[in-house]
């Protein structure tokens, strides 16, 4: 499909430091380089108002915003066999290191191995996978995954604003340990990495590099899983600092759904040339990353502070959707109730688009950054090979939300997780 160059995938723009938010948490930041010393701040067992943890955590307050008729992105014919370069800590010359043997980012020895897998359901994303985030409001945080009975999925990970604790999650933010959770993470432009509460067992090491940072040395959510998080994008640019305190920071929000051991590699995604991010150093054609809602704000012809971006990277086919709606788009050209668009046409979806990996897509889909509060979800399902990526106004929950949203159960049937994977919003 021809596409005008303005709207070329947000990986090739953001390609040169594979981060959200236009590089600005860097090797010198407080992030650390070579992933050292990293601290997590854990949120415990939830207390009156936190809920999570099985029991759910009920409706949360929202803030009363012009309703909108939700979207959905939906990616089909997700998973297939093949490999990523994964680094091992394997002395230099050790024939184990048979995709690399080299130096890192920080010139350490670098030992990568193709690490292959026969898996079609979602791989690479059915490996462990770390959320990220940046200059986001966050009320609420719920992970669900399916348990010995596929016929139901349970709240596995959980966090609410208004006890500022949660249930089997880590919040790690660089170096900083806080006990209080509360949630806006719109001050600073430092990324935010989610994990479950479990410490990752390293092992001896030899076979899956570990760093010596704590703070993510610890299990991400494996197989199928479903993340929905109230929060807002809205807030004021200027008052957001650098994640070190020095001046003005970035401020273009960003949340991501990344490998495990892409974070583990060293300096939390910064290793350039020591991670499996990509096997041919071009976009991230290893072991997966989904930039799921990404405002580009890089002063350049691609930025928009007004549209968000999704993209999904892996082996399988390279970079798959990512489209960005640069300088030239302008939001008021859409009606008020309009969360997601083509930007090569310049027109709204009046049903949600899909984009099969490795085939087709309907248009170049992009999202109009939402102005007030909204449900936000990504749901990776191993059994229809699906990602679904969801923006739901809290006034227009749609009927196949209706047990999940505003509710947010200790549990979901599959059915629900059926009808969520068949929105096409706007229906």
């Amino acid at each position: 499909m021809r596409r005008p160059s303005l709207f070329v995938p947000a990986a090739l723009v953001m390609l040169a430091c594979a981060c959200g938010g236009g590089g600005q948490d860097n090797p010198g930041s407080s992030d650390g380089a070579g992933g050292s010393g990293g601290a997590a701040a854990t949120t415990t067992s939830a207390g009156p108002g936190g809920g999570g943890g099985g029991g759910g955590l009920g409706t949360h307050p929202t803030e009363p915003s012009t309703p909108t008729r939700g979207g959905t992105m939906t990616f089909t014919n997700v998973g297939a066999p093949g490999w990523w370069p994964r680094r091992i800590d394997r002395e230099a010359g050790d024939p184990a290191c048979t995709y690399k043997d080299g130096t890192d980012t920080w010139g350490g020895h670098c030992c990568m191995k193709e690490q292959h897998t026969m898996s079609t359901t979602l791989a690479p994303f059915d490996e462990e996978m770390t959320l990220i985030m940046k200059a986001i409001r966050l009320k609420q945080l719920a992970v669900y995954q399916p348990g010995e009975d596929p016929s139901s999925w349970s709240m596995v990970s959980s966090w609410d604003a208004q006890s500022g604790h949660g249930s089997n999650l880590v919040v790690t933010e660089g170096q900083m340990t806080s006990a209080d959770f509360t949630g806006d993470l719109t001050k600073k432009d430092c990324v935010n990495y989610f994990m479950q509460e479990t410490p990752f067992a390293c092992g001896d090491g030899k076979d899956y590099y570990c760093p010596n940072d704590p703070g993510i040395n610890h299990l991400g959510w494996k197989g199928s899983k479903l993340i929905v998080f109230l929060a807002s994008m809205t807030f004021d640019d200027a008052g957001v600092e650098k994640c070190d305190g020095g001046g003005q920071g970035h401020p273009g929000p960003w949340v991501a759904f990344v490998a495990s051991e892409l974070i583990r590699d060293g300096g939390r995604k910064w290793n350039g040339l020591c991670n499996c991010y990509s096997k041919t150093g071009t976009v991230g054609d290893g072991c997966g990353e989904i930039n799921v809602f990404e405002v580009v704000m890089d002063n350049n012809q691609y930025s928009n502070r007004e549209f968000m971006s999704t993209g999904v990277r892996s082996f399988q086919a390279g970079h798959v959707g990512g489209n960005v709606c640069g300088e030239g788009c302008d939001r008021d050209a859409f009606a008020d109730d309009v969360e997601v668009v083509d930007a090569c046409a310049k027109k709204a979806y009046t049903n949600g688009p899909e984009i099969a990996v490795g085939g087709d897509s309907d248009g170049c889909p992009v999202w109009r950054r939402p102005i007030g509060d909204r449900y936000f979800m990504i749901l990776l399902d191993e059994k229809q090979r699906q990602i679904q990526v969801a923006v739901i106004h809290p006034d227009k929950v749609p009927a196949a939300a209706a047990e999940m949203l505003p509710s947010l159960p200790g549990g979901l049937s599959r059915t629900t997780i059926d009808a969520l994977l068949s929105m096409r919003l706007p229906e």
